[in-house]
């Protein structure tokens, strides 16, 4: 009776009734197939060790091409903050899709006084900002007149090392002017010259200011060298009085803020809105301030990943080539196993087991040539000085990249890479296994 019910059982079994599968696969120890499967992947160590190498190399550059798009785009970004308008912009709503010498900050005192309430982590700079037409005996140009601190303004730091004639602003220097050599050019100016500087009035007055040229500065950026000069603050603010402005008060064109911490930008933004943004007032990030350069970099890094999506077809292609060719190679070793009792959800398993081997083996591979690439240049950078030739070709949308670009790698970044690499390692395997799981013991056995 015992033995009826045993032969009962074990036919059955061999039905292939589907539960009857699952509960074999589901017995079977997962520690056996990943060992399986690893003997298997090295069956051809040749094969195995070209498929990793190539994967490698490719995920290399990939990762290299990222973090130097990375790397200069946030080269940009940091001059493009230090010479424009910081990370965060306080200035009177709608001026930059209109700007105009009557928009300004009424009381920048009372301003000025809430942001050291906030205690901001960081530094704010008043500046005004005007158009004006700059004229001497000899010749006459539009320009943009920037009032600032002559002391302690980013912008010092920026084109104060690159003065090529002449002085810096002292202090107090309420006449004083530093243009850009491009301007110095168009004007015929020198170190001394007189230039007057003259701006209409929105009643359709005109006021005019004397200022004489302190020194001369060469940023190697045509819209900064043409069209730049630089004041001390007070200077610039005789234009706003003549506005109507009330000079006590010390009214600005906006307030430049600069953060030590630029990931909490966000945070710092919702909380100037919270305590000042008005109906005449506004807090606009460097993006909103920046758009175009945004747009560029966007625009750059879908370049980067069309590269790295020509680098995934080569992996994919060279992965199902490897597992393709294992599979084919051991149909009938699969004829056999499926005679024996093994289900079509053991032969699936022990294929998926072999891809997710190779995308780990191929991730590990990638990183230690990517990420030993990504090491090197991080630390060492690569210049592109020569390339660009003293400089110029560095310019672009507004700011200009350092000659010596470093690549970088946010975390984030990191991971993204890591997911889209180990994917398409692993979906490369799906085809040979469900190949693999759709032989069938009589036909493989013929083979």
């Amino acid at each position: 009776m015992n033995r009826q019910n045993d032969d009962k059982q074990s036919g059955y079994q061999q039905t292939g009734h589907p539960q009857s599968d699952q509960q074999q696969a589901s017995h079977f120890p997962i520690a056996v197939m990943m060992r399986l499967a690893w003997r298997n992947l090295w069956r051809h160590r040749k094969r195995t060790l070209i498929t990793l190498s190539s994967i490698a190399v490719g995920f290399g550059l990939a990762v290299l091409s990222i973090g130097l798009g990375d790397g200069s785009h946030n080269s940009m970004v940091r001059n493009a903050i230090k010479l424009g308008e910081g990370h965060l912009t306080i200035q009177p709503r709608h001026y930059i899709e209109a700007p105009a010498n009557y928009k300004y900050l009424v009381d920048g005192q009372l301003l000025a006084n809430t942001l050291e309430e906030l205690t901001i982590a960081g530094r704010y700079e008043p500046r005004i900002s005007l158009q004006v037409l700059a004229s001497t005996a000899n010749n006459s140009t539009g320009a943009a007149l920037e009032g600032m601190n002559p002391t302690t303004d980013q912008r010092v730091a920026m084109l104060r090392p690159r003065l090529i004639e002449g002085h810096w602003l002292n202090p107090g220097d309420q006449r004083g002017i530093i243009i850009g050599s491009g301007m110095a050019r168009k004007l015929k100016a020198r170190i001394g010259s007189k230039v007057v500087l003259m701006a209409g009035t929105q009643g359709g007055d005109s006021q005019a200011q004397l200022g004489r040229v302190r020194g001369i500065f060469a940023a190697q950026m045509e819209e900064v060298d043409n069209f730049l000069i630089l004041s001390d603050i007070e200077f610039s603010r005789y234009f706003l009085s003549g506005e109507g402005a009330d000079v006590k008060r010390q009214p600005v064109t906006r307030f430049a803020i600069f953060l030590d911490d630029p990931d909490r930008t966000d945070l710092w933004q919702a909380k100037l809105n919270a305590v000042i943004d008005n109906d005449q007032v506004a807090v606009l990030s460097w993006q909103q301030m920046m758009p175009q350069l945004v747009q560029f970099i966007v625009i750059d890094d879908a370049g980067n990943y069309i590269f790295l999506l020509l680098i995934l077809i080569m992996v994919i292609f060279g992965i199902v080539n490897t597992v393709l060719m294992s599979v084919l190679e051991r149909t009938r070793e699969f004829g056999l196993l499926r005679a024996l009792g093994l289900s079509r959800h053991h032969l699936l398993l022990l294929v998926i087991c072999e891809s997710i081997l190779l995308s780990l083996l191929a991730l590990i591979a990638g990183w230690l040539v990517g990420g030993g690439a990504h090491l090197w240049f991080s630390l060492h950078g690569i210049d592109f000085s020569a390339l660009m030739g003293e400089g110029k070709g560095t310019a672009i949308m507004g700011t200009f990249m350092d000659p010596v670009v470093f690549t970088e790698l946010s975390w984030h970044r990191v991971l993204q890479l890591s997911i889209i690499i180990f994917s398409a390692t692993l979906c490369s395997g799906i085809y040979p296994a469900i190949k693999a799981a759709r032989i069938t013991p009589v036909e493989a056995l013929r083979t």
